[in-house]
């Protein structure tokens, strides 16, 4: 793994340069901030899912020309999932994606080129990493228009699934749920999948304080960072110990994965209507499983500095 080295303040490898799939969302928003920071953001592909991909793409270009990256070039992706309805989740991320916040459609234009074409444009380059923090439909469309770029595609990180309990149902986590005929397409692909479940995720928690030491941070990022976690403490499941944040663990297991550990799985998608989108571990000789890299634990604190961090100061280097 390639990441920079924040021990003596200067890079020590060349940062990993990666594609981020995203439906933006407030914790994709984290994910951005944490992406900037610590890898070449070469594109940012957008989604249905969290809300629709009008407002996806809006808040992707919104939130990068925020942290003072508006040349990152940003796809519009799929507006609805391959075979199923979309379903959102505003109740959530409210009527835009990004709680209250009232999104302006920011100076820099979204890119020409959809994002199934970026994608198979950019997996031609050498290890290209995607980092997936939405539903797959763009990777799905992708291996389905060219059953190679599942192999030309390195490694995709992906916050999805859950082994334990759901959060849309009892046993599904959104993204899987959202569009679980795509998680059936990458498996049987083979895409070269590690994820972030619920069960992982929801062992990183920020809330109250975590607003309070963002507030006090006074850029512009943090602010809204703060803003997006007050909306989402009030509009998530309140056990005091704060919100799962989901996303930004997808960009940080790649730039800093000594901060995880994982394990690898056979793992089938459920497609049926009463259990769609379940992930289960399989029995190695199920034709339908993919072998997946399962992040199991995680520093929970490590990764909430390095989020605040990037939520502060998102292009800082050092």
């Amino acid at each position: 793994h390639h990441h920079r080295g924040r021990e003596d303040g200067c890079l020590t490898m060349t940062a990993p340069a990666i594609v981020l799939d995203c439906d933006p969302g407030i914790d994709d928003a984290f994910a951005i901030f944490c992406a900037l920071r610590h890898t070449e953001l070469l594109a940012l592909t957008t989604v249905d899912g969290n809300v629709d991909v009008e407002n996806t793409t809006r808040n992707a270009r919104y939130l990068l020309d925020l942290a003072g990256a508006p040349s990152v070039p940003v796809h519009r992706g799929a507006s609805r999932p391959i075979r199923s309805t979309s379903q959102h989740a505003r109740q959530v991320h409210g009527p835009s994606g990004l709680g209250l916040v009232d999104v302006p459609d920011v100076a820099a234009p979204e890119a020409a080129t959809s994002a199934v074409d970026a994608l198979l444009a950019l997996s031609e380059r050498d290890g290209l990493m995607v980092v997936a923090t939405g539903p797959l439909t763009n990777l799905a469309l992708a291996i389905e228009q060219d059953r190679s770029f599942a192999d030309r595609v390195g490694p995709v990180h992906w916050m999805g699934g859950a082994i334990d309990a759901g959060n849309v149902t009892a046993t599904a986590e959104f993204n899987s749920w959202h569009d679980a005929d795509a998680v059936e397409v990458c498996l049987r692909a083979g895409l070269e999948l590690t994820t972030y479940g619920l069960d992982l995720t929801r062992q990183v928690r920020m809330g109250t304080h975590h607003t309070a030491a963002l507030r006090r941070k006074r850029s512009r990022t943090a602010i809204l960072a703060a803003d997006l976690l007050d909306y989402y403490e009030a509009h998530g499941t309140q056990d005091g110990l704060g919100q799962p944040m989901h996303d930004p663990c997808a960009v940080l297991g790649v730039t800093h994965p000594q901060l995880f550990s994982y394990e690898r799985a056979p793992i089938v998608v459920s497609t049926q209507a009463e259990t769609r989108g379940q992930t289960t571990i399989a029995s190695a000789d199920d034709s339908s499983a993919g072998s997946i890299t399962l992040a199991r634990s995680v520093d929970a604190d490590a990764v909430i500095t390095e989020i605040m961090r990037a939520a502060e100061h998102p292009l800082a280097n050092g």
